[in-house]
This record gives C-alpha cells, sequence and structure tokens, in this order.
C-alpha cells in the first residue's frame, strides 16, 4: 500500500483546488477549459403582449444578448431597454432556464391627441406624451387643448367616466386655466362645465342629452350654478 506524505497530500489538495476554481470560473465563459459549450447559453429572447409596438426596435437590442450566460444577465440589462419605450406601460421578464427568456409587454392606453410647442403628441393614460406616429391605430381619438391640459386630463375623464358619461360622443376637450372644461361632440355640440360643482354637473348633462328637446340647441352652458343656458 503506498503511503502518502502530507507534503504530497497538501500538493494534491491545491491542485483539486486550483481545478475546481478554474472549472467555476469557466463555467460562465462562452467557453470552458476544455473547450465546450457555455452552460446556460442564451438562444432565444421571446417577446409578448404587443399591438402597437414596434417590438422589432425593441428585439433588435436585446439581440445582443443572445449567446451569453443566461446566469449573467442581469435583468436591469433588459429593463434599460425596454423602458425607453414610453408606449410600454408595465412588463415582464423571466429566464426559462436553460436557453430563453420571455419578455411580456403591456402597452399604455391612449387617451387623446393633444398639441404642445407646435408638436402633436399622444397623451397616454400615465400622463406621458408620446410623439405623434401616423402608423399607429389610434387616429380617432379625441382632440385636446388648453395650456396645460395634459396635467389635467386624465383627473377630468376619470369624473366623466365615474358619473357614466358617454366619452364615445366626445370629438374635442378645451381647457381653461381656471380649471374648466368644455366638451364639443361629434354631432358639434358645446357642453360648457363649471369649475366647481362639476359632478352634479355631468348628471344634468346626461339627462339633457337624452331629452330629445335639447337635440336642436348646439350648446349646453351649466358655468352658472343651478341654470342651464343654451343656444
Amino acid at each position: 500500500m503506498l503511503a502518502i506524505t502530507d507534503n504530497k497530500r497538501n500538493k494534491i489538495l491545491f491542485y483539486i483546488l486550483v481545478f475546481i476554481f478554474l472549472s467555476t470560473i469557466n463555467f460562465f465563459e462562452k467557453t470552458n477549459i476544455f473547450g465546450n459549450k457555455v452552460f446556460f447559453q442564451l438562444n432565444e429572447i421571446e417577446i409578448s403582449g404587443y399591438k402597437k409596438i414596434d417590438h422589432t426596435a425593441i428585439q433588435s437590442k436585446l439581440n445582443n444578448l443572445i449567446g451569453r450566460n443566461l446566469l449573467l444577465i442581469k435583468i436591469k440589462d433588459i429593463e434599460d431597454i425596454i423602458s425607453e419605450n414610453k408606449l410600454i406601460s408595465q412588463y415582464a421578464i423571466k429566464k426559462h432556464y436553460p436557453n430563453k427568456i420571455h419578455v411580456k409587454l403591456k402597452e399604455t392606453i391612449l387617451l387623446a391627441k393633444l398639441i404642445k410647442d407646435k408638436k402633436k403628441y399622444f397623451l397616454a393614460e400615465n400622463n406621458n406624451l408620446i410623439p405623434f406616429m401616423d402608423d399607429l391605430n389610434d387616429q380617432n381619438l379625441p382632440n385636446v387643448y388648453g395650456k396645460d391640459a395634459e396635467y389635467y386630463f386624465n383627473d377630468f375623464q376619470k369624473i366623466l367616466k365615474l358619473n357614466n358619461f358617454n366619452l364615445d360622443i366626445v370629438y374635442s376637450y378645451y381647457f381653461f386655466q381656471i380649471n374648466r372644461w368644455d366638451l364639443v361632440t361629434n354631432d358639434k355640440k358645446t357642453i360648457k362645465f363649471p369649475s366647481k360643482g362639476l359632478t352634479e354637473a355631468i348628471k344634468v348633462v346626461n339627462k339633457l342629452l337624452k331629452n330629445k328637446y335639447f337635440d336642436k340647441y348646439s350648446v349646453i352652458d351649466l358655468r352658472i350654478s343651478n341654470k342651464i343656458i343654451t343656444q
């Protein structure tokens, strides 16, 4: 039986540790010390949940990660690419071992079209202004006018929804700095809302719009409390 001295035993242990260390490092590189293929090499990035978004541009940037080790890819690297697109409101990123990443997108809802500083934008539900794009299908959205209207529009529209106002009939919104709104409907009827008592005014308008008697009027003015002025 061959005896192993302490010195030889220490050398063998040292070489084993070095081998394990080198193998561990190379496990995360493109090739290991034996020249084999990288473990968990990313070869597919799947994107879903898009309709309006130019996903090819996002896909092209994400494809730069192809070939890297899935373990070492940071989620933040993917988030930085996705967050550049303002049409994306939410996203979920999941690694599927051994070789795939799935990105699920949720697009922001576009509420209106708005002109600011002589430039045309889409106004999104998260208050973001998105540069207008002709290739988007949301061309029939209502127009919004007025200085700083984008900061108040979402709140105003939410109040309309809460009071069951039919948003589909609105062609344009006009915001005034005294915190007041006018609406122009698709049939060119102007509705002037007050700066105070908005909820009650909306309820009144809902009733008037259902009354055929008011069909002949092009203006419904509710700016003065407890009064209805028509033209």
